[in-house]
C-alpha cells in the first residue's frame, strides 16, 4: 500500500486543490520513507481526511533527503511543509492536519 507513494508523486486523497476550514488553500509536502512507522502514522490521517499531499522518498531519491537536510538541518522524517515552512514530528503533523481539514 505505501510503496505506491514514491519520489515526487501526489497522493490523491481528496479532490482538487487543499482548502483549510477557514476558506484558504495550502500546499503540502511529506518527506518520508515507506517503511518508517511514524511516517506511515501521517499517511493513515492524510487518507482518513482526503488531502492532496506530494510525497517525497528520501530513501529512494537522495537529492529529497539532501534538499531536505540543506533547508533545515536535518534528515529526519516525517517532514511535512506546509507553504514552503516544514513541520517534524508525527504527532505535530497529524495535529495540525486534524485541526485544518476536519470535515
Amino acid at each position: 500500500m505505501f510503496g505506491l507513494f514514491g519520489s515526487g508523486k501526489v497522493r490523491q486523497g481528496g479532490s482538487g486543490a487543499n482548502v483549510k476550514a477557514d476558506g484558504s488553500s495550502v500546499d503540502l509536502v511529506l518527506y518520508k520513507y515507506d517503511s518508517c512507522p511514524f511516517c506511515r502514522r501521517v499517511y493513515r490521517t492524510i487518507d482518513q481526511l482526503g488531502v492532496n499531499v506530494e510525497y517525497r522518498d528520501i530513501r529512494s531519491d537522495f537529492t529529497h533527503r539532501q534538499a531536505l537536510l540543506a533547508k533545515t538541518g536535518r534528515a529526519t522524517v516525517p517532514c511535512l511543509y506546509i507553504d514552503g515552512e516544514p513541520m517534524f514530528e508525527s504527532a505535530d503533523i497529524m495535529r495540525w492536519l486534524e485541526g485544518q481539514f476536519q470535515r
